[in-house]
């Protein structure tokens, strides 16, 4: 743990205390009961976040501290059989898995998310300036960015897919543009509606399936932030495009993907997105889209300002823990926190990347 730059202090249930590290008060360990200490002892990453998960371990500090530990233990990658099982599961069964994943993730009170997103209500990364920018600013620019790459102007048409929160659809909205979201969740499709009607905005939001959607116009173009995680057939996702978007219409995605393979690991696929995300296959993502007559203009890599997102989300969810934890319980703030600051350790470590893309009919 030491050679991988970790500094905590890790507290057994007997109330002994072992320093690693130069600075061991950066953060606390605290183990209460054996199990959570064994599960360390044996390198079982799923075992230990669970035992964190039902308060068996107590993290305090800077919990990035903690996360380095993750380096060390088996992250329970599934193996090339276990994968294509699973993606066969997908084949078989997707519109009841991709429910499972949204109601479990996202159908939640959205004060839950609204106490440490921005203003804006993004929920993917946004483009940082510097490391000490602002996810306001950032997020900002993100959105401010997507406009200007798919030529969006006052009265043309955008198909916002997994709009979230609303924060595409309402930036682009009070410019005059004619949003389209569409979402599978619930919390998010009555939110979103709501803003509609009281920000008084040129925009629509439909709850519905994908690859269900049949839109009775053509588009100018779409955006995909965040979304194509929970889409892994990219065939399809291009053929809708060449079917509903208009000749010189563009696409705009941002994403996260990994080098060690499209499945999350075993805490992720378990407690946080139980159904089918995953990380994008950036090749196949690009080779799709090509087949379907679309060449990408722009691919840029934006790590550091995943990193930076995560970052400020979990320090924000970090400092409400305690009303949070109050009103939506321990066990959810606890499952947020360890999947932030996860997330923030591998961008930051780069064992993940982050990208978004612009793509646009081939000449």
């Amino acid at each position: 743990m030491e050679a991988g730059g970790a500094n905590l202090t890790v507290e057994t249930p007997d109330g002994a205390r072992l320093a690693i590290g130069a600075d061991p008060a950066r953060a606390r360990a605290r183990f209460r009961n054996a199990r959570g200490l064994r599960a360390l002892l044996r390198g079982d990453h799923l075992a230990l976040a669970e035992a964190y998960l039902r308060g068996e371990v107590d993290l305090a500090g800077d919990l990035r501290q903690a996360l380095r530990v993750t380096d060390f233990l088996d992250m329970g990658k599934p193996s090339r059989l276990r994968e294509a099982v699973h993606w066969l599961r997908y084949v078989v069964d997707r519109r009841r898995l991709d429910r499972r994943s949204v109601e479990a993730h996202y159908d939640r009170p959205p004060e839950f998310f609204l106490a440490w997103l921005d203003p804006s209500r993004s929920y993917t990364h946004g483009f940082y300036a510097s490391a000490d920018d602002s996810l306001a600013a950032a997020q900002r620019r993100k959105l401010q960015y997507a406009i200007d790459a798919l030529g969006l102007r006052p009265g043309m048409d955008a198909l916002d897919v997994g709009c979230g929160w609303g924060s595409f659809l309402e930036f682009a909205g009070t410019r005059g543009i004619r949003v389209h979201g569409i979402t599978l969740s619930r919390a998010q499709h009555d939110f979103v509606a709501e803003r509609i009607r009281t920000q008084g905005l040129p925009c629509t939001v439909t709850l519905v399936d994908f690859f269900d959607y049949r839109p009775p116009l053509a588009f100018d173009g779409a955006v995909f932030m965040g979304s194509l995680e929970h889409l892994p057939d990219y065939r399809r996702v291009a053929a809708f495009l060449a079917r509903r978007l208009k000749p010189a219409a563009r696409v705009y995605a941002d994403f996260v993907t990994s080098r060690e393979g499209r499945l999350a690991g075993a805490f992720l696929r378990k407690h946080i997105f139980p159904g089918v995300t995953g990380y994008v296959e950036l090749g196949r993502l690009v080779g799709a889209l090509a087949r379907a007559g679309f060449d990408p203009s722009t691919l840029g890599d934006d790590t550091r300002s995943s990193a930076w997102t995560v970052r400020d989300w979990a320090s924000a969810l970090q400092r409400h823990g305690e009303r949070l934890a109050e009103r939506h319980g321990e066990r959810a703030v606890r499952a947020f926190l360890l999947y932030l600051w996860s997330a923030h350790h591998f961008l930051a470590t780069g064992r993940t990347q982050a990208y978004h893309l612009v793509a646009g009919r081939a000449s």
